[in-house]
């Protein structure tokens, strides 16, 4: 075993370096894409304005409410900053403008759903009915709260025959049920089986290293197609070790040595990307992507072929990624190592089918 481990060694000492930077290059563009898309995403928001004439609790609802969308970029204003708002949409700096006036907060107590504010938009506002929807849902939101409050107020006035509970304690239980309960988040059920669908954000990181990966851990094995086409292989006729057996005591140290690297962009991309993934789900898939770089490189004729195999053997799964989005096929899903990684499913199949490719290849090798 040493002395297949320092002959392997020996092979592709030269190309040390190069295997090196290729292993940490989907950490590299996982880390930068990734941080990219994120950040710049915010940058594609549409620029709303509010103008608050009186600050109450329902006014910091719209507030808090207009910075947790996802598509609206807001700036809030004063009511003496009225006509700087209005300004800056003239100069189409803001995409809608929206005031909220005196006596705000008691229209809404008061549960009227009409001209609650005054809105300002131009003939280059894209984002206005959205806008206006989201305040709708909000005003909404707020009527049910006072509804609520005035409800069990009235309810307890009738049975006890006075009012001994706070405005503010039925608010805060009702959010409180609304956060344990988690009335947002849906569940869906599939076949018997239930997912949960959660607030994802924009881009995975996990997503961008598995393909890169993919890609990467092909262009790794290129040694394996050199060294089958070349005249080295037929040497192993007169050796005590086969060739068989030293190219799989070569896979499984290079495995060990991408495990390595991978354990490290385990903590980066858990840590400092906040994206989890299960241990078990990277092995395997370390597993499965190895194995298929390695039968194909054992294939192919020469290393140019092998790298034009890994691109576009990543453009179709990047195809195929889309056509599960828009059709969920399952038999797709079963058969795309990313997916099944990204979705924290374990690659059991490919681990089946390259154990089946593994045990027919030795086999051969021990026949001829």
């Amino acid at each position: 075993m040493r002395n297949v481990l320092y002959a392997r060694f020996l092979l592709i000492k030269r190309y040390m370096l190069k295997m090196i930077f290729w292993m940490i290059m989907p950490l590299m563009a996982a880390i930068v894409i990734t941080l990219l898309v994120n950040r710049t995403s915010d940058d594609f928001k549409v620029p709303a304005a509010l103008v608050i004439h009186e600050e109450s609790a329902e006014t910091e609802m719209m507030i808090e409410g207009f910075k947790d969308s996802r598509f609206i970029d807001v700036q809030v204003f004063s009511g003496i900053r009225q006509q700087d708002a209005l300004r800056k949409l003239e100069q189409y700096q803001f995409d809608s403008v929206f005031i909220f006036t005196e006596g705000f907060s008691e229209k809404l107590k008061n549960g009227q759903r009409r001209n609650l504010l005054e809105s300002y938009y131009t003939d280059r506002s894209l984002y206005y009915e959205p806008s206006k929807e989201l305040i709708a849902s909000l005003v909404q939101e707020q009527i049910g709260v006072h509804t609520t409050v005035d409800n069990i107020l009235k309810l307890e006035e009738d049975l006890n025959g006075g009012m001994t509970l706070a405005s503010e304690k039925i608010v805060d239980e009702r959010k409180r049920i609304e956060t344990e309960t988690n009335l947002v988040e849906q569940i869906f059920y599939f076949l018997g089986e239930h997912t949960q669908d959660k607030d994802e954000r924009i881009l995975n990181p996990w997503t961008v290293w598995a393909y890169f990966t993919f890609a990467v851990t092909i262009f790794i094995f290129d040694f394996v197609t050199r060294e089958t086409m070349s005249t080295a292989s037929s040497r192993f006729y007169y050796m005590k070790y086969s060739f068989t057996y030293f190219m799989i005591v070569s896979f499984t140290a290079l495995t060990g040595m991408m495990l390595f690297f991978d354990m490290i962009t385990y903590v980066i991309i858990n840590n400092f990307l906040q994206a989890d993934i299960s241990l078990l789900s990277l092995l395997l898939f370390r597993l499965a992507v190895n194995g298929i770089a390695f039968f194909l490189a054992y294939l192919m004729k020469s290393e140019m072929k092998l790298y034009q195999t890994a691109i576009g053997l990543t453009v179709i799964l990047l195809a195929l990624d889309l056509v599960i989005i828009f059709t969920g096929l399952d038999i797709i899903t079963m058969l795309h190592p990313v997916v099944n990684f990204t979705e924290d499913r374990h690659n059991i199949l490919w681990i089946v089918i390259l154990l089946i490719i593994t045990f027919i290849w030795i086999r051969r090798d021990k026949l001829a």
